[in-house]
């Protein structure tokens, strides 16, 4: 009976599928005879890092205009949140220059220019179309 078995085995070098009783050689993606083609496994370490560095380039980049947005964010709040607790008695227009001073007990914004009037000066600040102050420069001459 082992002889039966030894008859029927195939040679190592053949592909053949037991279950399926036929030949599979075709269907592998490797050689599977010693004559076979080289298979050569790509090197994707060099892709891996070629991609790596991409990336983290863009994301830097992306970041930094991040940060620099949340600088602007920041400032522009600051200087809003500044201008609408100080006093003032006129309801201020779009897009024109006001004045900031330091009070005795709080801020306040005036129309008159520091070149005008000798009090402390914090800055100048425009309001803009929607409804929030600009820091601007305000040079005396």
């Amino acid at each position: 009976m082992q002889k039966k078995a030894l008859k029927k085995k195939k040679p190592d070098q053949v592909v053949w599928d037991e279950a399926q009783e036929e030949y599979m050689a075709k269907l592998l993606p490797y050689a599977s005879q010693v004559s076979g083609p080289i298979i050569e496994v790509p090197n994707v370490d060099a892709f891996k890092k070629k991609g790596v560095d991409k990336v983290s380039k863009q994301f830097q980049t992306e970041l930094a205009d991040l940060q620099k947005k949340i600088k602007t964010f920041v400032k522009q709040a600051s200087d809003t949140q500044k201008v609408y607790t100080a006093k003032f008695k006129f309801e201020p227009l779009v897009g024109e220059t006001y004045f900031l001073y330091q009070g005795e007990k709080e801020d306040y914004l005036s129309l008159i220019p520091p070149e005008n009037w000798k009090k402390e000066f914090i800055g100048a600040y425009r309001l803009n179309s929607e409804y929030k102050w600009e820091q601007v420069d305000w040079k005396t001459t």
